[in-house]
């Protein structure tokens, strides 16, 4: 499964890693990850999750993130 970052919101990607492994409660994600519930729903709402945080989200996951240099266009 591709995501392509820059098209999507980040409580849709962590939506759609979740529901890719079955799951779906964000509450018991950000205990695993060891984040308070509120500070995490406010971050997915806010588009304000730190990348820290995301990268250790895809990992819990099963997820890797890769960037890739775009093409050079026309």
């Amino acid at each position: 499964m591709e995501i392509k970052l820059d098209k999507e919101q980040i409580s849709n990607i962590v939506g759609l890693m979740l529901a890719s492994r079955g799951r779906t409660s964000k509450a018991d994600l950000a205990r695993e990850i060891g984040i308070k519930e509120t500070t995490f729903r406010a971050a997915l709402s806010n588009e304000s999750l730190r990348f820290k945080d995301f990268l250790q989200i895809a990992e819990t996951l099963g997820f890797e993130i890769v960037a890739k240099k775009k093409e050079q266009e026309g």
